[in-house]
């Protein structure tokens, strides 16, 4: 496997997930930043509640990196009101997925990744998207077997 990591990290709890497969897996990262950065916990909590409801479009500033050699792209990302960040979404369809196997990988409080797999499926339409980790406060997956099962 070729793989390459894409995460954001708000944080630091995805960055460290991230960094922890980079070394298990051998793996490129990148991370992707937001266009506007995000502010403290409660005010982030704001601003995405504001951004939602208003169905208002959010970017990154990372560039999109050249995905031709990698087989594998694992996408790390906290879940924000159920959802993976809208910039991360935006970053991720624009990147040339196409054939490609997305393994994503989620930190949260109570929620769920099962929860953003619609939204991931639909901005990699040609992709199997397979072994999602969900990392949370609530219930974390075994991070061992699932290492073991992507390899």
């Amino acid at each position: 496997m070729k793989g390459m990591i894409l995460y954001y990290s708000k944080s630091g709890t995805t960055e460290k997930l991230a960094k922890r497969i980079q070394q298990d897996l051998n793996c490129d990262i990148l991370k992707i930043e937001p266009e506007d950065p995000y502010g403290n916990y409660f005010s982030s909590l704001a601003r995405v509640g504001k951004e939602l409801k208003n169905k208002v479009p959010v970017h990154s500033v990372t560039e999109i990196p050249d995905l031709s050699g990698y087989d594998t792209v694992l996408v790390g990302y906290p879940i924000w009101y159920l959802e993976a960040p809208a910039f991360v979404t935006d970053f991720i369809s624009r990147c040339n997925l196409a054939g490609k196997t997305v393994i994503p990988f989620a930190t949260c409080g109570l929620a769920n990744i099962s929860s953003t797999l619609d939204t991931l499926k639909r901005v990699c339409p040609k992709s199997e998207v397979v072994h999602p980790l969900n990392w949370g406060i609530a219930k974390k997956d075994d991070y061992e077997e699932w290492i073991r099962a992507i390899r």
